[in-house]
């Protein structure tokens, strides 16, 4: 098992931003320095602070609003997780059903988020059992699940509710970890007890708490439910019955036990099927005749088949399977015109699979300059996105802003500034300072004036203050009393930073790709990267407000 110093220090350095963020959105000596001098959040033990919310689709397609918590309580309950760790995972083996269980490696450089991830293969494994070993296969959803979570919900997770409640009349609750835990989670927010963050790597693991509860109960209770009878995917969940008077009971069941978390059931999601095959295995498999094609049949075929299999399966990522599957091949592929014409081509379908696209354009156009039509499709981006308050999507279309050096007018500033959030401010501050904001960034000095580190706005403030960005000139609130006990010095002192203008290029991007893959010479076009560990339809995230 990971020792409490590698657990705490991945999460700080892997685990803090929402993933379907670019890459310049990761801490840098964060984790590094709090590994080392954990006592350096002794003072902070009682803060609260606010969440920095944005809306935007998630890797799925899916609209979510996500959430960036303030360093300080991250950090806090970051740490309370990783020394608590054991008596954490004694209440995730309470679940025989997740498909997900959190594991952390051993090792603080192992790549990808903060703890490993199911496979999808060993997910297709568990679906086409139950569909074939059950004659109807009943499919529940909890309805905004995160933002739903109750935090007073935790101990209840941790010791079972009965026993909750019973220490809880004795006076005795406050003694045990699991109300600590709630304490922690409801500062991230205010002291807020509805709904935790959707994006963090402690979320998720909160949410395991709950849900492993949830199974336990599911288990035990009436007849019980059997171990291989049960799969689910964070709030997915799919049971097999014998008969249709089953279904019923255990949708009466599923939704008798979420209610005692507060929770309830999304009843446009719940379904009975009998004798089909799951979506997954309805369209994953086609894409194995992609092997072997030539070049030019290859990435016709490709994009045909992300095309017809997306609109057939609107609930899979098909595109994010596919083109993370197939990133070696397009990449390698010599005819690098053809790839980025079916680049474009998608991308105009759709301004969310910008994060997919992204990384391939990128290194498809090496140090090459943008076309005129590439510089339009930019563009378009910014407004598509502006338009559709798609901020994570924005996010991208200006990350590759500053990636081609590719000015932003005035109008497309005024649009992107009117979508009022920390993280885009903090791009046009970076997109300013690279001398790619024309008419410069004077209004962002008026909206961050009188607003303190504690706030939401956190970000904007340490960010360009620790890097001498111009766009708010005259404003310092590092180490004045808008600092949370100088906490914000002392990441300053040590170099800390939560936004990385080194994070561009091929090479920040995590999915295996580097600059040499876009050598046709160099590489088998039958090449493909591991993708085991992608999941098209893991969607972790669910709504954090009703729209």
């Amino acid at each position: 098992m990971a020792s409490k110093s590698v657990i705490f220090q991945r999460l700080l350095e892997r685990g803090f931003y929402p993933r379907e963020l670019p890459p310049c959105f990761r801490t840098v000596k964060f984790g590094t320095l709090l590994a080392s001098k954990p006592e350096y959040l002794k003072p902070q033990k009682d803060f609260s602070g606010e969440i920095a919310f944005l809306d935007g689709a998630t890797f799925q397609g899916n609209h979510r609003t996500f959430g960036v918590i303030n360093p300080i309580n991250y950090a806090l309950l970051s740490q309370f997780l990783a020394d608590n760790w054991p008596q954490i995972e004694n209440v995730m083996d309470l679940s025989n059903f997740s498909a997900f269980k959190i594991v952390f490696p051993n090792n603080v450089a192992v790549g990808g988020r903060a703890f490993q991830r199911s496979s999808f293969s060993g997910k297709l494994k568990k679906q086409a059992y139950l569909s074939s070993a059950y004659p109807s296969v009943v499919h529940l959803d909890i309805n905004r699940f995160y933002g739903s979570i109750y935090s007073h919900s935790i101990p209840w997770a941790v010791l079972g509710k009965p026993e909750a409640l019973k220490q809880h009349k004795a006076k005795k609750l406050d003694a045990h970890w699991s109300a600590e835990l709630d304490r922690l989670v409801r500062a991230c927010n205010r002291n807020q007890t509805i709904g935790i963050p959707i994006g963090p790597d402690t979320s998720r693991v909160v949410s395991e708490l709950v849900l492993s509860r949830i199974d336990h109960e599911l288990k035990k209770n009436g007849p019980g439910l059997r171990k291989r009878q049960v799969f689910h995917n964070i709030d997915d969940y799919e049971i097999g019955v014998e008969k249709t008077t089953d279904a019923d009971r255990v949708i009466a069941r599923f939704e008798k036990e979420i209610r005692q978390f507060e929770l309830r059931s999304h009843e446009g999601k719940t379904a009975v099927f009998s004798g089909e095959l799951p979506e997954n295995l309805r369209w994953e498999p086609k894409f194995n005749l992609l092997n072997g094609l030539e070049e030019t049949e290859f990435l016709d075929g490709l994009f045909a088949l992300l095309a017809s299999e997306r609109q057939a399966h609107p609930g899979s990522n098909i595109v994010g399977y596919g083109l993370s599957r197939f990133a070696k091949k397009i990449a390698s592929c010599s005819d690098k015109d053809l790839s980025l014409r079916h680049l474009q081509t998608l991308l105009y379908s759709s301004p969310r699979f910008v994060s997919w696209v992204a990384p391939l354009f990128v290194g498809l156009k090496g140090g090459d300059d943008l076309d005129r039509a590439q510089k339009r499709m930019l563009r378009w981006g910014l407004e598509e996105c502006s338009r559709r308050h798609d901020v994570v999507s924005l996010l991208w279309f200006l990350y590759l802003h500053i990636q081609f050096d590719l000015k932003v007018s005035k109008a497309h500033k005024k649009l992107c500034f009117e979508v009022e959030s920390v993280l885009v401010d903090l791009v046009l501050a970076h997109a300013d300072h690279n001398s790619l904001l024309k008419g410069g960034f004077a209004e962002a000095s008026g909206r961050y004036a009188n607003v303190a580190l504690s706030t939401s706005s956190w970000l904007f403030l340490y960010e360009t203050e620790v890097r001498g960005w111009k766009a708010v000139t005259g404003t310092s609130k590092i180490g004045t009393s808008d600092d949370p006990n100088k906490f914000f010095k002392l990441m300053k002192d040590n170099e800390v930073h939560f936004y990385d203008v080194a994070a561009f290029g091929v090479s920040a991007f995590q999915w295996g790709l580097d600059e040499d893959d876009f050598n046709p010479s160099d590489h088998d076009l039958d090449a493909e990267l591991d993708y085991e560990e992608f999941d098209p339809d893991d969607d972790e995230t669910d709504d954090y407000f009703l729209y």
